[in-house]
């Protein structure tokens, strides 16, 4: 399994059996003390705790003080976590935690074994259990041998619909991923989920003047990235030239990191180029602009099918493969400017919000589009395949994502406050916690390179549901506070852009260069054909990438 893991960390492997009934392995990104003293698996000092970990503590040096004095044996977060998790409690120390993480930690002495996520799902974490036997890992190719390699209806049901597989649905049967935000302990062959992170109950202090409320968004943001600059490796930057990915390109300058940018251009669409560059020339950053083209588009749709190993109809995954492949063996580490929409209110579809839901609402209400309830109308209403239409694809009952959405906690606890804050908080704790991390984490972690992205620091996020939706959004215009709060810093040309999209030109493509592979895997036959004959766009690329990925890992009913 270890071994299958050795592209996410090809610095150096380890193995233990930390019991008769436990046995533990690594696959190692040596990020911080590069030292054979950061090896995994570790164990506690005591001797009681065995751990391996996956991602980053970004507060560890914070963390460290506080446990006062320990004879550290590293200068690893592994190990600070670990000591935290012995001295304070699970609980406790990972409420502690700013980070991005998946861990797995054995408990010698009550036989324990538990299984730790963050809190927006940036580390994957996946397991097979089948009453006698719990296995896990950072990808579903690792656990292969667990599994019989067929399909779960209701994944492939809720894919067909999303575009992509969300937690805890995994895309074969009996095996789940474990949620943002949750641990799963496990005992006797016994197995608990629970839910640690609670941002609904999250209460901090909100100024009653803009001019604070900027200046503290100014403060989070360069927190955040100070923290995420932490790093005994080079980083690099992603500069899309939108205003996320500049403000923390500005970030990074005013903190002197030196850091390389780069812009991922697909060919046909320019658009951020000369944003991108204007961005890299006011901050002094050495830019390299790297270019999807079409011809390549259908390799990179087969890498794309090796690398998620579970179907993934999101566009932008190839060009983030481009990106990784471009810096492989140059750089470790590099800043996204991600969760800066959801934060701050940045998508389109967030302007004049109320009024298209309630639109939405009375168009679900004489059938014309799926949906009830806030969420189901805001969710099902965007869906790629109506429920009617999966029945249809699957030869049978689908229904599956209205029953899913009724059942996810944190899409259950949201605390209120109107139409926008609804569909940044469901846009948070789905797309983005399902989608933009599993898409960056699979993208880069095939190359060994890890991503950190400050926005998605829960300070900002916990921060940002409660300001008043006017600071997000107002009329036509949007991400009013973070704008105007990086104004003096920000280039106008980029300060007042509107929104770019990240996706492939998927139409163009699958005329051109993907138009043979459509004709060779669809219709795919693991799915009813007549909806496949006639299908476009997004729809066609939903089922080619299916298609391919089912085809690559030989995928059955």
């Amino acid at each position: 399994m270890t071994a299958v893991l050795a592209h996410r960390g090809p610095d150096g492997a380890g193995t233990v059996a930390a019991g008769p009934e436990i046995a533990m392995g690594h696959a190692r990104l040596a990020v911080l003390d590069l030292s054979p003293a950061g090896a995994q698996p570790m164990t506690s000092r005591d001797g009681r705790w065995t751990m391996v970990f996956n991602g980053e503590i970004f507060n560890y040096r914070e963390l460290s003080r506080e446990l006062g004095a320990v004879e550290w044996r590293s200068a690893t977060d592994t190990e600070v976590l670990l000591e935290a998790c012995a001295s304070w409690g699970i609980e406790r120390a990972m409420e502690r935690l700013s980070g991005m993480f998946a861990f797995a930690l054995w408990d010698t002495r009550e036989r324990e074994l538990t299984l730790g996520r963050d809190r927006i799902g940036e580390k994957p974490l996946l397991y097979f259990e089948d009453g006698s036997l719990l296995a896990f890992a950072s990808e579903l190719k690792a656990l292969r041998n667990f599994h019989d390699g067929r399909l779960d209806l209701a994944a492939v049901d809720v894919y067909l619909a999303l575009g992509y597989v969300p937690a805890p649905l995994a895309i074969f049967r009996g095996v789940r991923k474990l949620p943002a935000g949750h641990r799963l302990r496990w005992k006797d062959g016994i197995s608990k989920l629970e839910r640690w992170w609670f941002p609904e109950r999250a209460r901090p202090a909100i100024s009653s003047t803009t001019a604070e409320r900027k200046n503290t968004a100014r403060s989070l943001i360069a927190d955040a990235v100070s923290l995420r600059l932490r790093a005994d490796v080079p980083l690099a930057l992603a500069l899309s030239g939108g205003v996320d990915s500049t403000v923390i390109a500005a970030e990074a300058a005013r903190q002197d990191a030196r850091a390389d940018a780069f812009t991922v251009i697909a060919e046909g669409d320019e658009t951020d180029l000369p944003y991108a560059r204007l961005a890299a020339r006011k901050y002094g950053l050495r830019h390299e602009v790297l270019h999807a083209r079409a011809p390549a588009a259908a390799r990179q749709v087969m890498d794309a099918a090796e690398h998620y190993d579970e179907p993934f109809a999101d566009s932008s995954a190839l060009s983030s493969l481009e990106l990784a492949q471009s810096l492989a063996g140059r750089y470790k580490v590099i800043l996204t400017g991600d969760g800066g929409d959801e934060a701050f209110g940045g998508y389109r579809h967030y302007t004049r919000i109320a009024v298209k839901q309630a639109v939405k609402a009375a168009a679900a209400g004489v059938g014309l589009v799926d949906g009830s309830g806030a969420t189901g109308v805001y969710v099902e209403s965007k869906v790629t395949f109506r429920e009617s239409e999966r029945v249809s694809l699957l030869r049978g009952p689908a229904g599956t994502l209205s029953g899913f959405l009724a059942k996810d906690q944190f899409l259950g606890a949201w605390p209120g406050g109107g139409a926008l804050k609804h569909a940044l908080w469901t846009d948070r704790h789905l797309h983005l916690a399902n989608d933009l991390t599993h898409k960056m984490d699979i993208a880069l972690g095939a190359y060994g390179i890890e991503g950190r992205s400050p926005f998605l620091d829960h300070r900002i996020l916990e921060w940002t549901q409660l300001l008043p939706a006017g600071d997000l959004v107002r009329g036509g215009k949007k991400k009013i506070l973070l704008r105007e709060a990086y104004g003096d810093e920000l280039p106008p040309e980029i300060a007042t852009r509107p929104k770019h999209g990240f996706g492939a030109p998927i139409d163009a493509w699958l005329a051109g260069p993907l138009r043979e592979q459509v004709r060779q895997l669809l219709p795919c036959p693991l799915l009813d054909r007549k909806l496949q004959i006639d299908a476009r766009g997004q729809r066609l690329w939903t089922l080619l990438t299916f298609a391919r990925w089912a085809q690559r890992w030989r995928a059955a009913w």
